[in-house]
């Protein structure tokens, strides 16, 4: 082989080793970017949803410490003679009333949650069945008590309207007379205590399968407590032990009752009427 044919083949393979290396870096960046997309995007789903299940439990702790205000009104309503309500003004009690069963219905963003749900191609970058398992979990949980919140509302609610507008087929001359005569109004103040019980429940379930979820997809209590706030004041919740043998008796909030402005009224109208009667 001549010198020149030498030197023309050598040129050809060095141009064919050039572009097979240039084709090989080529792809391999190409696979090694979109491993590392698929990561940090697998973690931002993870995020979204832990979040998402985060911030749903703190908006039952705000509901359980509005309730537990409810409760002590309800309490103290339930502690009230008859013959005091009959005695006294009508709109002292009927503004405990409405206070006592005034509970907001629960609504929360589901983008998360229909993101994670109805997006195969999500659930395949997860990649973890166990996790994808318990998420859906969670969600379903989620939605269930909600409905049965909003339910309980709507029947507290429909209680109490329908001794409103239909007064003439409930003993009583007031208003107030009449809830606090009637058994399922009684009974539904009273359910104020177990609802309580409930909800501490419900955070203590959907907490402890969120910690499942992090465990399964490898992300830390800190960091999903960080995404679902600013503030990340994760190490308390971190430390946390939820024993839900605790939830089952609520204790009444007494300090809450002592300062009921409905309760220093009759008190203060009691005081007159036994200083009247000397």
């Amino acid at each position: 082989m001549s010198t020149e044919k030498k030197s023309w083949v050598k040129d050809l393979l060095v141009a064919f080793a050039a572009t097979t290396l240039s084709i090989i870096l080529t792809f391999g960046t190409t696979a090694i970017v979109n491993r590392v997309k698929q990561k940090q995007e697998r973690k931002l789903t993870a995020l979204m949803v832990m979040g998402s299940i985060e911030s749903f439990a703190r908006q039952l702790e705000d509901l359980e410490k509005d309730t537990a205000h409810r409760d002590s009104i309800a309490t103290w309503l339930l502690s009230i003679p008859i013959e005091d309500i009959v005695k006294y003004d009508e709109q002292l009690f009927f503004e405990a009333i409405y206070e006592a069963i005034d509970l907001s219905a629960i609504t929360y963003d589901k983008t998360a949650e229909t993101i994670f749900s109805s997006n195969i191609d999500t659930w395949k970058n997860m990649g973890n069945f166990r996790f994808i398992n318990n998420v859906g979990n969670c969600f379903s949980e989620m939605n269930i008590i909600k409905d049965h919140h909003n339910d309980s509302v709507l029947e507290l609610n429909a209680v109490f309207s329908n001794i409103s507008f239909h007064k003439g087929d409930y003993p009583g001359s007031t208003t107030a007379e009449k809830c606090l005569r009637n058994e399922d109004a009684r009974a539904q103040l009273n359910s104020l205590r177990s609802f309580r019980v409930w909800l501490n429940f419900c955070i203590a379930e959907l907490r402890m399968n969120n910690r499942n979820n992090m465990r399964y997809i490898g992300i830390s209590e800190k960091e999903v407590m960080d995404f679902t706030d600013d503030l990340g004041a994760a190490e308390e919740y971190e430390n946390a032990d939820f024993d839900k043998s605790g939830f089952l008796m609520p204790e009444i909030e007494t300090e809450s009752l002592s300062t009921l402005s409905y309760a220093r009224q009759l008190d203060s109208l009691r005081q007159v009427k036994k200083g009247g009667g000397k």
